[in-house]
């Protein structure tokens, strides 16, 4: 096993993490637990849950093993999110109860969960709010380590980052959506906190669509090997967070981890130019289309619009990944909706690959007009 530095902490943790969120639920609790006991006998010791993960059987699961695990060789992380709390003093009821679920004495990274937009971070940091639960829970000696974790893109990420509140962030980065999401890694890098990828396989799609992206993987490697690899090498990255429902899925993560090699700077241009190439299909993201008069983010749309193109979702899905992309994905910060478009056509004169972009915001309205506009 690959071991890594978290940050400035002093911490070595794996280069594979185990997420508590892919637990085969049809088994008993107990013998998803046992998972957690080979991950740790695999070199993993990076153990990452939160209280809502499977209708708050997670860390209960977390508990049944950790009771039988030595504390000083494992870590453990859990969350909350601002929006769930009411006060400090509910935040901190709340950190109590994972550690009496989890069975342990101290929580090693506790994050603020799922910050979508700055509205999530000011709620954390509010007089009487979460942080200030957290900060509590660490004199106490019940948290080692505030940190947070994060849906929004590079940009927004680095102003979180910039407060120095934190010392670690947990951020939705692969090979996929790197391009869009790297600058926000390299800053929690380069500020000396540690960093964990979450949904290194893009949620599933990369090995239900190996055959489509057969251009991620090198010699003698699936694409889904090829993608644990990219996050696994990348020195920018500390832990590469994966979800395990059996002990096959640990053993290809660990055998990764074990040959990981960086992507040169030859297989990133390859992974690049595949995921661009086609001047009517994919969009490269290189925002030259950032000029609308109605503020529509563009090139998140058009990086959506580049999921229907790579994945083939489905007409009857269309709807439900666009609520997905509003509520906790690309365009959670934002306020236009491509229905504001009224077709000037700035954007496509802009546009170096020549993509129809106003026929695409056309698409995407039609999948959003059901939503809840709020």
């Amino acid at each position: 096993m690959l071991y890594k530095k978290y940050g400035n902490t002093g911490e070595t943790v794996s280069a594979v993490g185990m997420g508590g969120m892919r637990f085969d639920m049809e088994l008993p609790l107990e013998k998803s637990a046992e998972l957690l006991h080979y991950a740790l006998e695999k070199g993993i010791n990076y153990f990452d849950t939160a209280p809502q993960y499977h209708e708050g059987k997670s860390e209960e699961i977390f508990g049944i093993a950790f009771q039988q695990m030595p504390r000083d060789k494992f870590m453990v992380s859990t969350k909350l999110m601002p929006e769930r709390i009411t006060d400090a003093a509910d935040a901190y009821r709340k950190v109590c109860m994972s550690l009496e679920k989890m069975h342990v004495d101290y929580i090693d990274f506790f994050h603020v969960w799922c910050i979508r937009k700055m509205a999530h971070y000011d709620d954390a940091m509010r007089s009487d709010g979460l942080y200030e639960a957290l900060l509590k829970a660490k004199s106490e000696g019940l948290i080692r380590h505030i940190v947070f974790s994060s849906h929004q893109q590079g940009d927004e990420v680095k102003k979180i980052i910039k407060t120095g509140k934190f010392e670690g962030v947990l951020l939705g980065v692969n090979i996929l959506n790197f391009p869009y999401r790297w600058n926000g890694v390299k800053a929690a890098c380069d500020s000396g906190m540690g960093v964990v990828a979450m949904n290194p396989l893009a949620g599933g799609l990369i090995p239900q669509n190996e055959a489509k992206l057969q251009f991620l993987a090198g010699k003698n490697e699936t694409p889904a090997e090829a993608a644990l690899r990219f996050l696994i090498a990348a020195p920018e990255i500390t832990v590469a967070l994966n979800g395990f429902s059996c002990r096959e899925h640990i053993d290809t993560a660990c055998k990764v981890a074990d040959n990981a090699r960086p992507f040169t700077k030859a297989e990133l241009k390859k992974v690049k130019d595949n995921l661009g190439e086609g001047a009517t299909s994919i969009c490269t993201s290189c925002g030259y289309c950032d000029c609308c008069p109605k503020n529509i983010p563009i090139v998140k749309y058009m990086q959506i619009y580049n999921d229907r193109v790579l994945f083939k979702i489905p007409e009857d899905k269309l709807q439900e990944h666009m609520a997905f992309q509003h509520q906790w994905g690309l365009l959670a910060e934002d306020d236009s909706w491509a229905e504001a478009c009224i077709a000037c056509g700035r954007c496509e004169k802009s546009c170096t690959q020549h993509l129809p972009i106003i026929e695409r915001l056309k698409d995407l309205a039609k999948w959003e007009k059901p939503l809840n506009k709020k």
